[in-house]
């Protein structure tokens, strides 16, 4: 059976400073933004970037801090 989960990935998340990241697993977008807002605990404004990798393969992505 085919997974209908899917990796939603924000990069430029909720920049102040600097941006940040956000990911979530969901079956689609709605979801998963409710997913994200609910961890951070408020609504979120400025989401950045979205790509949305299929949960059947292999990926890998990283972040460096610092300012």
């Amino acid at each position: 059976m085919k997974s209908k989960l899917k990796l939603f990935v924000w990069t430029e998340f909720s920049p102040d400073y600097t941006s940040g990241l956000a990911f979530a697993i969901a079956k689609d977008e709605p979801e998963a933004r409710k997913l994200v807002e609910a961890f951070r605990g408020y609504e979120v404004f400025e989401w950045g970037n979205l790509v949305i990798y299929p949960i059947n393969h292999k990926i890998a992505r990283c972040v460096s801090g610092g300012g």
